[in-house]
This record gives C-alpha cells, sequence and structure tokens, in this order.
C-alpha cells in the first residue's frame, strides 16, 4: 500500500491519485492484474489541516509519501527510483 499525506486541499483528485498509486505499486511488485491483488492493494490520501504538521524550519508546504510493500518485494533503490519516475 502507499500513503501520501498533505495539506488540505492541496491534491485537487484525491480518488484518482489513490488508485494511481495502488495500481503503480501492483507494477512495480509485478503481481498480475487479477481481483485477489487489485482488491488487496491501495492507496491513501491523508488530508492534514495546515497546523497539522510541521518542518523544523516551520514550513507545512511538504508532501510525504509512505510505501509498504511485503518483505523483499522492493529495494530501497528501487523505492526510490519508482517514486522519481526513474524506473
Amino acid at each position: 500500500m502507499i500513503d501520501v499525506y498533505a495539506t488540505r486541499g492541496k491534491i485537487k483528485d484525491r480518488k484518482g491519485l489513490a488508485r494511481t498509486l495502488a495500481q503503480a505499486i501492483m507494477r512495480w511488485e509485478k503481481v498480475p492484474a487479477i481481483d485477489f491483488f487489485s482488491g488487496n492493494t491501495a492507496g491513501f490520501v491523508h488530508e492534514l489541516d495546515p497546523d497539522g504538521f510541521s518542518t523544523a524550519g516551520g514550513g507545512n508546504d511538504h508532501v510525504r509519501v509512505v510505501v509498504t510493500t511485503n518483505a523483499g518485494a522492493l529495494d530501497r533503490d528501487q523505492h526510490v527510483r519508482e517514486l522519481l519516475g526513474k524506473a
């Protein structure tokens, strides 16, 4: 699964983003597009109030992405390449 955290209103199409990310997880893990996997792979978009998080310097314009996969599905380099679109 994949979780995205952002300030409320920053992401316009939350459902579309969640679905796109869930589908990307399936591609990255190289699982077949069958009901078992498509029904159990999810993307979550969490909206936070502007005062709900902060950098040490006081900023709140960041987006946090957390990818959770089964053990061994992706190594650290794969996580970074896939998220940055450099696969």
